[in-house]
């Protein structure tokens, strides 16, 4: 039992890696935006939409570890957007990682990169226009991905992640010319998760 935990800027790929991911191992998938939107649907995206957000997260992952004979998976695999510039959500990584390691399970990191004009095409993907609604005006969405790269620092190398989180078996990956079942694959294959 564990959390694979897929990293990177808006657009990268993180669902759709993890819907393949899902496909190949005995995991389920909680993207970002499923706990985002709950909240946001009421509260518009607020601090308060997003704290409420965290505390789901927080409950259910805490919740996961302690009742495995009932759980529907083993793992589950997150995506997160995460500045790290930013202490918070640097700590946020902490504290969702400490949830499972505290029980001894697995937790692994995956930072995905990719060029802009890549992230720019899948911006306007359908899949992600249809699970994620804020990302549904087109110019909203190109304009916070555009201007995310002043300022915040979304993207991260592997010898920093592993600084950062050395308790925690880390991967980064630049998806640019991979497939979402490519990068599956590197996934799996680095963490051992097919032995699992």
């Amino acid at each position: 039992m564990g959390l694979i935990v897929l990293i990177g800027p808006h657009a990268v790929g993180k669902m759709t890696i993890g819907k393949a991911l899902e496909k190949r191992i005995d995991g389920k998938l909680l993207f970002n935006h499923q706990t985002i939107d709950i909240y946001a649907n009421f509260l518009g995206y607020t601090k308060e939409t997003f704290r409420l957000s965290d505390d789901t997260r927080f409950n259910l992952f805490e919740s996961f570890v302690k009742t495995p004979k009932t759980n529907t998976t083993k793992n589950i695999i997150f995506t997160v957007l995460a500045d790290f510039s930013s202490s918070y959500d640097i700590e946020f990584l902490h504290k969702i990682a400490a949830i499972f390691l505290a029980e001894n399970q697995d937790v692994f990191f995956a930072a995905l990169q990719a060029d802009m004009a890549t992230r720019l095409k899948r911006n306007t993907h359908e899949d992600r226009l249809k699970a994620k609604p804020s990302k549904r005006d087109l110019e909203f969405s190109r304009n916070e991905l555009l201007t995310s790269v002043d300022k915040h620092c979304l993207e991260i190398d592997d010898s920093k992640l592993k600084e950062l989180f050395p308790e925690i078996p880390t991967l980064t990956i630049n998806n640019t010319k991979l497939s979402a079942e490519e990068v599956a694959t590197k996934v799996i294959h680095h963490f051992k998760l097919d032995s699992r």
